[in-house]
């Protein structure tokens, strides 16, 4: 009976645990180490180099060319238990680096032009097979996921007025999802990439020296991804272990709002609310180039490797603050939530999607020249308990922590 119980979980995780993609890792939460500090609400300041991100037209504010170095590291912390098998195990540790390269220059007193290098998302985790053989028959597998977005942003910004000020990136996509897992054959691995183009709109209005307020809006794009999909188990049939895999999914749009409120010379505060149409992204299928792989895993196949998502819209809601302590130095702080778009049945502990509540901080320190920012944030996903019930990706109780310490560096020319 405990085999039996041990391969009906096996199957079960064959059938959801390929969910894959989390809103989580799909969106990075931000880019540059003065909006993480406070809490991602920049979309109404946006007056540094990560409002290529946030709101293209804060690079309007822009007075002379710079060069800027921004740097973040993901550090996950991920548990697992499921009692009935004796399980309770913590995810591997492990670092995914998240880089950002950007140059802007004004030419005259309306436009500022140039371009950021950057990864609005990255994410994954890594699970030791020792630890959840009791899912597989005894057997170890390898758990590993790695899920990253590398994108270039050519951006121009107009100042229509010193109150008025538009703005516009052409966001070049390269992503790149990496997955090793078991299902009801064995182990399964995926090395998938591939490119696609979006953009981003922004407005900023500044009515007064002590207000602001700006709206972002971030165009969805389908991205195909291609690579190699491979089977060991397939070396008992006539088929190959390694065929080409494609999957093909919609990124969503975003859509953005803040405010920046300057009650006192030393003192700003920042809110923001951030909408994803998440509930566009409910299945991603795979299809394969050799016809038997088709017939196994691709669609309305037996072994049908889709990504079941069955995702909802979500929200985020950000708030941060900055003092300056002088014209040289200055401490931040912030606070956001993260809302989860998928149900309990489609977690899983390669991707999960929790519901975050992050506590941020940093500093800044500038000159005439050089702009020194850092920041450190604190994410706490809500634990899920998920089902031992047909139906569940991942039975068991979830949870995760993520700390993301990042820096920047601005030179002014």
């Amino acid at each position: 009976m405990k085999v039996f119980s041990r391969l009906l979980l096996v199957a079960l995780l064959a059938v959801g645990l390929t969910t894959g993609l989390s809103a989580n890792g799909l969106n990075l939460n931000g880019t540059g180490a003065k909006s993480d500090a406070m809490g991602g609400a920049f979309i109404g300041l946006a007056n540094d180099f990560s409002a290529a991100y946030w709101n293209p037209a804060g690079l309007a504010q822009m007075a002379k060319a710079s060069f800027s170095l921004y740097g973040a590291d993901i550090i996950p912390a991920g548990t697992y238990a499921l009692e009935p098998y004796g399980i309770n195990a913590k995810s591997v540790p492990a670092n995914y680096l998240i880089p950002g390269l950007g140059f802007f220059t004004p030419l005259g007193k309306k436009f500022v032009v140039g371009v950021y290098l950057y990864a609005p998302s990255g994410a994954g985790s890594e699970w030791d097979g020792e630890d959840l053989k009791a899912l597989t028959s005894g057997l170890p597998f390898l758990w590993k996921s790695k899920l990253g977005i590398f994108t270039i942003s050519p951006s121009v910004a107009y100042k229509i007025s010193d109150k008025f000020m538009i703005g516009a990136t052409v966001d070049i996509n390269y992503g790149m999802l990496k997955m090793d897992q078991p299902f009801a054959l064995g182990q399964y691995s995926e090395d998938l990439k591939g490119w696609a183009a979006s953009g981003t709109l922004g407005l900023l209005v500044k009515p007064s020296e002590k207000f602001s307020f700006g709206l972002s809006y971030k165009l969805p794009f389908t991205a195909k991804l291609t690579g190699d999909v491979t089977i060991p188990a397939m070396a008992e049939t006539p088929y190959p272990t390694v065929d080409t895999g494609t999957r093909e999914a919609t990124w969503p749009m975003w859509l953005g709002g803040g405010i920046a409120f300057k009650p006192t010379n030393k003192l700003t505060i920042t809110a923001d609310v951030q909408y994803t149409n998440w509930k566009k992204m409910q299945t991603i299928p795979v299809t394969f180039a050799n016809a038997g792989w088709n017939g196994l895993f691709g669609p309305d196949g037996p072994y049908d490797q889709a990504y079941e998502l069955l995702w909802k819209d979500t929200f985020q809601y950000r708030f941060g603050a900055e003092y300056r302590l002088s014209e040289s130095f200055a401490l931040r702080a912030g606070y956001y939530l993260d809302e989860n778009p998928g149900p309990v049945e489609t977690q899983n502990i390669l991707l999960p999607e929790f519901k975050y509540n992050w506590i941020t901080a940093g500093f800044g320190y500038q000159s005439k020249k050089i702009v020194v920012d850092a920041a450190l944030q604190y994410g706490m996903g809500g634990d899920i308990a998920v089902p031992l019930e047909p139906g569940m990706a991942m039975p068991g109780l979830l949870g995760m922590r993520l700390w993301v310490p990042s820096l920047n560096f601005t030179y002014k020319f």
